[in-house]
């Protein structure tokens, strides 16, 4: 047992005790809040009576339960097979899915939801435990494609307006130079279809956009100097 969260005569803590008699964020957050130093060992799943429990179902889904006892025990290596595995059989559901086979969870075809989670809890209170706080790349992208993905909303707004600015400063650059840019043109730079270019720019929003970066650039498409920008900051929507 990891010393973290325990007396220094053996056993847990009286504050790591108060956390897993009842391990709700509530009383986590409380017990936080009340001693900011405390150490709170958070280990509450999994653990040897619950894999025995587990290895059929397991071996079900094609785990073998030694590896699975291996992450409990915060194997790195052991964690990042786990989790490789559990992203092929999140691959091949996909693959499933589009393939177009239906209720593939419920006829016992792909791995279910509940066992991810529980895999994944697994390894993560294994690290707790353990004190082992390294956490492998691969448990890392696995809890990242439960959470949504790397194109998460927010990435995707944020890589649409990097895109949206990227099409004005192009648009008024090839406006300085006498070219009048079109939403095919500007898409056909960024390799994205005409319409998405136009959906950036509803009522008439492009045109007044580029003419105010076009005074950015003289007649060859070159940034002029600060000092010949009319002396106040340039801004756009």
């Amino acid at each position: 047992m990891a010393s973290y969260g325990s007396n220094e005569v053996g056993g847990f803590s009286i504050v790591s005790k108060s956390y897993k008699a009842n391990p709700s964020i509530e009383n986590y957050v409380k017990l936080r809040r009340e001693d900011p130093s405390a150490e709170i060992e958070v280990g509450v799943i999994g653990g040897m009576d619950q894999l025995f429990f587990m290895a059929k179902e397991l071996e079900k889904y094609g785990f073998d339960p030694e590896l699975v006892a291996s992450a409990m025990d915060a194997d790195a290596e052991a964690i990042s097979e786990l989790s490789l595995q559990i992203m092929e059989k999140m691959i091949e559901a996909k693959a499933l899915a589009k393939s177009g086979m239906t209720h593939l969870a419920r006829r016992g075809l792909v791995i279910p939801d509940k066992l991810v989670h529980w895999l994944i809890a697994c390894m993560l209170d294994s690290l707790s435990w353990n004190d082992a706080l390294h956490i492998p790349r691969d448990l890392i992208v696995l809890i990242r494609e439960r959470l949504g993905g790397s194109n998460l909303e927010y990435e995707q707004a944020s890589d649409a307006h990097q895109r949206r600015w990227a099409a004005i400063e192009i648009g008024g650059q090839l406006k300085a130079q006498g070219i009048e840019p079109s939403f095919r043109m500007i898409g056909k730079i960024l390799k994205v279809a005409p319409s998405t270019v136009m959906r950036w720019f509803p009522n008439g929003e492009f045109e007044r956009e580029i003419a105010v970066v076009a005074r950015w650039f003289d007649d060859e498409g070159k940034l002029k100097p600060i000092d010949q920008l009319g002396g106040r900051p340039l801004r756009t929507k």
